[in-house]
């Protein structure tokens, strides 16, 4: 911690320092992707993981055809579908992760914001403080 952080828990009461540790605390990896899928978008992310599942499936299915098939064209036609489910998968994927972020991001400034409010009020400037232009 910095000095600012332990000059804001000595000035705090026990509340606020235990407010201010809770705050401090960042979710891990599956905290973030539960976190997903609660709020206003939760249909993103059901949605999004919908899409993933469906479209790894299809993958799989492309996959057992185009190992089973002996024709070449017939091969390349199956193999053309997998490409596309990878790229498909690809896309979703990143759209999850953007998603995570934000919702990172988001508990990232609730945090300042709880900061600000159990921070003690600072002084305001005076005339002889303010620089001049």
């Amino acid at each position: 911690m910095n000095n600012i952080d332990e000059e804001i828990k000595k000035v705090l009461s026990t509340e606020g320092r235990e407010a201010l540790d809770k705050i401090g605390e960042q979710a891990g990896l599956f905290e973030v992707i539960g976190l997903s899928f609660s709020g206003r978008q939760a249909w993103l992310a059901y949605t999004i993981y919908a899409l993933g599942l469906v479209t790894f499936i299809a993958g799989v299915w492309m996959s057992t055809k185009f190992f089973a098939s002996s024709d070449i064209k017939t091969s390349l036609e199956w193999l053309l579908g997998i490409i596309a489910c990878l790229f498909g998968l690809t896309i979703i994927k990143l759209i999850g992760w953007q998603q995570m972020q934000k919702l990172e991001i988001l508990t990232e400034i609730k945090r300042l914001e709880m900061r600000f409010l159990l921070a003690p009020g600072e002084p305001e400037p005076t005339a002889k403080e303010t620089p001049k232009h």
